[in-house]
């Protein structure tokens, strides 16, 4: 077990990061005991008190456990997985409750969200360097490739969910955002041709990728729709019958039930309304929201059958239009 001290992190940290490494890698397999509290703290110039807190921290992970008469020893391998993903969401719980649920005890994954803050991203990414086995990564934006990700070992990472970006080397389970849209708005054109005009809020702040405006801009021109896109607050003024919004954000989609309800518009008859990423209260508000989707089930049951198997696997999810009575 090799042990380089970085003066800038815990010393517990790192000495635990290394056992558990050696473990992974088998030099230390399950059932072997490990060197004593007292033969490491000699060997490597340690304080007794913080070898303990080292084997104490893994030992509270599941990695090892202690005996009377065995001292410590490494209990069933655990794999410690680092899943990043961008924000807590319904369909992204869903994601994550399907990953778990598919795999088996002995995997410990450990959850954070970015937020699209590039900052915290990158310290994350950083500071998670070497500390896992596996690591499942939601990139900072979907058509631009992050460098910290080359820190990585790409065989150990799997990309989910945004990826537009060459990526070839690794392995990925993400969804297409571009022609996709077009291909959903086709599927639903029948509906949509009941109204004049197709809105999309878009804001001009938003994480949704913006490569599928051009997508949505040529499906109206070959349907001759016509189109506007709105940026930023809307109000009563910018709800009009005969249109059809695609709404990028929950909150944004919320906001137009709220404004049509006020205005005693009836969803999927005065006004059509389509937002994205599936969710339980979408089926209930109104009569259901039609929303475009890709099955995030789904791409949990392939990330677990990735970290079971640690076979590469680089594939789109499907996505579709889920038509409902709001259009």
């Amino acid at each position: 077990m090799e042990l380089r001290f970085d003066q800038n992190k815990s010393k517990v940290r790192q000495l635990a990061d290394a056992i558990r490494m050696a473990i992974s890698s088998g030099e230390f397999k399950e059932g072997d005991i490990l060197p004593s509290i007292n033969k490491i703290s000699s060997e490597h110039g340690l304080a007794r008190d913080t070898v303990y807190k080292a084997f104490q921290e893994l030992k509270e992970k599941g990695i090892i456990e202690s005996a009377p008469t065995k001292g410590y020893f490494v209990s069933k391998t655990v794999n410690n997985i680092f899943v990043l993903l961008d924000i807590f969401s319904p369909y992204k719980d869903d994601f994550y409750k399907e990953l778990t649920a598919n795999l088996p005890l002995n995997y410990k994954l450990d959850l954070y969200f970015h937020h699209y803050n590039e900052r915290a991203f990158n310290h994350m990414m950083l500071d998670c360097i070497g500390r896992y086995d596996l690591y499942l990564i939601t990139n900072i934006a979907n058509d631009m490739y992050s460098d910290v990700l080359d820190r990585l070992d790409n065989s150990k990472v799997l990309l989910i969910d945004l990826g537009k970006f060459k990526k070839d080397k690794f392995s990925y389970v993400c969804q297409g955002f571009d022609t996709t849209l077009y291909d959903c708005l086709t599927s639903g054109l029948n509906r949509l041709k009941k109204y004049k005009e197709i809105d999309f809020i878009i804001r001009h702040d938003s994480e949704h990728p913006k490569s599928c405006i051009p997508y949505f801009i040529q499906f109206c021109e070959d349907n001759n729709f016509n189109y506007k896109f709105i940026e930023s607050d809307f109000g009563y003024s910018d709800v009009t019958p005969g249109t059809a919004y695609l709404v990028a954000s929950h909150n944004d989609m919320i906001r137009m039930v709220k404004l049509c309800r006020s205005l005693d518009y009836k969803l999927g008859e005065d006004v059509g309304l389509i937002t994205f990423n599936d969710a339980p209260m979408l089926e209930v508000i109104e009569n259901g929201i039609t929303v475009i989707s890709t099955d995030f089930k789904q791409m949990g049951k392939l990330a677990a059958e990735y970290i079971k198997t640690r076979n590469k696997v680089q594939t789109y999810i499907p996505t579709k239009l889920i038509c409902r009575g709001s259009l």
